[in-house]
């Protein structure tokens, strides 16, 4: 774990590098601090679309790529130094990413394997997992040049890691394995290393999109600089960050920042254009790259953030009464082209993704999933049903919900009568807040850059509730996913500008603002004591989606390490029924084993969907032969024992 751990920074410090020489280059502004907030989303996207290139493209294994990396991270260094670029506020950026990385690692450190083997939805996660494994331990055409049975003697989990890498979008999956300096290592706690850098890496990125659409005083600099800092770290770590990494939405969280950075410099970009600006080729290339790493890593938001730019730009002009040039219509519309071209390059098997997700992410039997995912809609508690208050309640709930307020909605298991009348008006009294704040630009004057952003906020709206008039919950509850940086910083909007806060509306903004952070900052408290007092570690309770498998993590023990067995030939897994959803929790060892190269067998041999395993009985283990299997403790939790040699 320790080896992981120093190679996760040095992950992060290439990253860090190769993104300061980047934006140092490409950021319209030379000499503009504020470039600094963008260093690891652009480094991060570079390194995506480069390595993306050079694994499915150049058909170049995990470790040259590595090499790669080291050679890439080493020249941006030595390029900074030696032109005297890097700065105090570089330095805090990787202070703040890093400080709240190594925070945000503290869990995981607490509960281990049983906190981060996977959270709310283990079937995806267990995808990430294993093209992750199978990625790094061979190159693409090592896969390419050998039958399933061939590659299934091996591993079963290198099979289907093989097949989720062509057929899904695996940029996530490579950048994890990328990350794995330390082939002994446990697989699960470098993802979990990667998934928390990852959620870290947004704070820059949305603490840019603040100064993109704030105004901000010189006198108040570092009080506002603190504040919008603090304020874009709840994003991380508050509601909305914990949703998405309990949702186990691994290519989902490692776009983020890449794209709200993407859509702060548009912002920019589509200003310059209103305002007749030279066309700027580095900020094109900048946000060419931004645009291109964000398909590779998560094709669907990508393109839905290319239509809500759309609509934001063609607003902002009808608002300036301005129309834009012919040429520069046509170096916009060229954006999406060429990052689309670029991300084909990279990986042409995500053109195959593509179409399957156009088809399939609006299908009715996908809705069902809403069920499970987004039950949170309904608030922490529930709502009162019912009872009078049960309407207004289902209502309310789902306002203060979808404005990342989760836990703020009523208990009506504790409060009930006069008791939950009162709290219910209080309810109603915020949610109407809510609307109000989203309707505010449209009566008052809104500074251009902050109109866009409610715009952008707006139309996403629209489409959700679009999505759930037509029975969409499902789709509406991803795109929702989407627009939350831009919707949580829309509502700290009214903190981090410089306003008259003697009018009653900014003074009701601000309040909501204030709410708004302090339940963010409530449920990292939560998140806090539900880590100490809950030994499964399987997450919130009630309409959280945390427990998609109800019990498997409260009765079995994920604790198996492969050090146990690392002097073993081979390994005979004993049939694992007895324990709740026994597919995943075999799952979870033939990984292990697998990253292990220690060969097993399993009886009962089945994979996380409960199909057969055919290619099990194939294998021949000779030598030392070692067995596990499942065996319940004084209080009927199983964990895996090394029993007896055969």
């Amino acid at each position: 774990m320790i080896l992981d751990f120093f190679g996760a920074l040095l992950y992060i410090g290439i990253v860090f590098a190769v993104g300061q020489w980047t934006v140092k280059w490409l950021y319209k502004n030379e000499g503009d601090e504020s470039a600094d907030w963008l260093s690891f989303a652009a480094g991060f996207a570079e390194m995506t679309v480069l390595s993306t290139f050079l694994y499915f493209t150049c058909h170049m294994s995990v470790q040259l790529i590595r090499i790669v990396w080291l050679l890439s991270g080493g020249a941006a260094l030595f390029s900074l130094i030696s032109r005297k670029l890097l700065t105090k506020a570089g330095a805090a950026v990787l202070g703040c990413v890093t400080g709240l990385w190594l925070v945000m690692l503290l869990p995981g450190l607490i509960g281990g394997d049983q906190y981060y083997v996977y959270r709310g939805n283990c079937s995806d996660q267990q995808t990430y997992v294993e093209e992750t494994v199978a990625m790094s331990m061979h190159p693409i055409g090592w896969y390419e040049s050998r039958t399933e049975e061939q590659i299934g003697i091996e591993s079963d989990v290198l099979w289907r890691g093989y097949q989720w890498m062509v057929h899904d979008r695996p940029s996530a999956g490579l950048m994890i394995a990328v990350l794995r300096w330390n082939g002994a290592g446990e697989i699960y706690w470098v993802v979990y290393l990667f998934r928390m850098f990852v959620q870290a890496m947004i704070l820059p990125s949305l603490f840019f999109l603040f100064q993109a659409v704030s105004q901000k005083q010189k006198e108040r600099q570092r009080v506002w600089t603190a504040f919008g800092i603090a304020a874009a770290a709840l994003y991380c770590v508050g509601f909305w960050g914990q949703i998405q990494y309990d949702i186990d939405a691994v290519s989902q969280m490692s776009s983020i920042a890449v794209l709200t950075a993407l859509t702060a410099v548009f912002f920019q970009y589509v200003q310059g254009m209103a305002d007749g600006e030279a066309w700027n080729s580095r900020q094109y290339v900048l946000l060419v790259l931004l645009a291109s790493a964000g398909m590779a890593l998560y094709l669907e938001s990508a393109l839905v953030h290319g239509a809500l730019y759309l609509l934001c730009g063609l607003l902002l002009f009808v608002r300036e009464r301005k129309k834009p040039g012919w040429k520069q219509g046509i170096q916009t519309v060229c954006i999406p082209i060429l990052s689309l071209l670029t991300a084909v390059a990279s990986n042409y098997r995500i053109t195959g993704f593509l179409k399957g997700q156009i088809y399939s992410s609006v299908d009715d039997g996908r809705q069902a999933w809403a069920d499970y995912f987004n039950r949170w809609w309904l608030g922490r508690y529930g709502i009162d049903d019912g009872r009078i208050t049960g309407p207004v309640s289902r209502l309310v709930n789902c306002i203060l919900s979808v404005s990342g307020m989760y836990n703020m909605t009523v208990n009506y298991d504790r409060y009930y009568g006069v008791a939950a009348l009162v709290l219910t008006g209080l309810a109603v009294l915020l949610a109407c807040l809510v609307l109000f704040c989203l309707a505010r630009p449209a009566f008052e004057k809104t500074e251009r850059t902050a109109w866009m952003l409610w715009t952008l906020v707006l139309t996403g709206a629209v489409i959700v509730i679009g999505m759930c008039v037509g029975n969409k919950y499902w789709s509406a509850g991803k795109l929702l996913y989407y627009v939350s940086p831009y919707w949580y910083a829309f509502l700290c909007l009214p903190l981090l500008q410089i306003e008259n806060r003697r009018k009653l509306t900014a003074r009701l903004a601000v309040f909501l603002a204030v709410v708004m952070l302090f339940s963010n900052a409530k449920m990292v408290l939560a998140r806090a004591y539900d880590t100490k007092v809950n030994w499964a570690c399987s997450g919130y309770r009630g309409n959280y989606p945390s427990d998609m498998i109800p019990g498997l993590k409260h009765w079995a023990k994920f604790t198996f390490d492969t050090e146990e067995v690392k002097e073993a030939d081979g390994v005979v897994i004993r049939n694992l029924e007895m324990v709740s959803d026994h597919q995943f929790y075999l799952q979870y060892l033939k990984v292990k084993l697998t990253c292990a190269e220690i060969p097993f067998i399993s009886e009962n041999d089945v994979n996380y969907y409960g199909d057969k395993v055919g290619v099990s009985e194939k294998r021949s283990l000779q030598g030392n032969i070692l067995t596990l299997e499942a065996v319940a403790d004084e209080n009927g939790r199983y964990e895996i024992r090394q029993t007896a040699d055969q």
